[in-house]
């Protein structure tokens, strides 16, 4: 047990030292901004609801309204099942297509008239719904917010990365700590634990992680 703590303290200590970006700092015609998942199942009611992930609403239309102004493009995955999903034999059955949990949050998806781009999703993995890198050979950062970080951002991110590498592509994968978070369930699902060991992981796995990105 003793060699967990000191584990668990080495990986904070790690996360506590990445850095901060700016938005200014990338060029919107080689930038995206993927939202995960910030839907009204997720983020407001539902099976899978988790008020962790509802408090990043604000700030995360904040940053996606900035980058639209700035002419980055950004893309809002949302689950979107049919009734006979093959995930909900892992998961409770949640976001079916044409309820409102398939929906995006109201503030989010206001953001649609400004260009925000909607992609429905039936897995846990974005890039198999929509792979912004095998759109557009130009792009070269790719900004991932939203949730949850151990299960659909962790998944984006890695294989995002792993594309990237496969086809000996330049980019980085960018994961803002403070706008991904995950579900707490006591006895269960450690929120905190996993938000850590999975930020961890991507670090370890090429993904960029950082702090925050600043808007102003």
């Amino acid at each position: 047990m003793e060699n967990i703590k000191s584990a668990i303290e080495a990986m904070e200590a790690q996360l506590s030292g990445v850095e901060t970006v700016r938005l200014d700092d990338f060029d919107p015609a080689k930038t995206i901004l993927a939202v995960i998942d910030m839907n009204k199942g997720f983020a407001e009611a539902g099976a899978l609801y988790s008020p962790r992930v509802g408090r990043m609403i604000p700030e995360i239309v904040g940053l996606s309204e900035k980058a639209l102004s700035k002419g980055i493009k950004v893309y809002a995955y949302t689950d979107y099942h049919p009734e006979n999903a093959k995930e909900f034999s892992a998961y409770p059955t949640h976001c079916v297509g044409d309820t409102e949990e398939s929906e995006l949050v109201d503030t989010l998806a206001a953001l649609e008239a400004k260009g925000l781009i909607t992609i429905h999703k039936n897995s846990t993995n974005g890039i198999l719904a929509y792979n912004p890198a095998a759109v557009d050979l130009n792009l070269s950062n790719f900004l991932v917010v939203g949730c949850v970080t151990d299960i659909c951002v962790y998944q984006y991110a890695v294989t995002l990365r792993a594309y990237l590498n496969e086809h000996q592509l330049d980019g980085d994968v960018y994961v803002c700590a403070s706008l991904v978070q995950t579900f707490d369930i006591e006895g269960f699902h450690h929120g905190d634990l996993m938000h850590g060991l999975f930020l961890k992981s991507l670090m370890d796995n090429g993904v960029k992680v950082v702090k925050e990105i600043k808007i102003s």
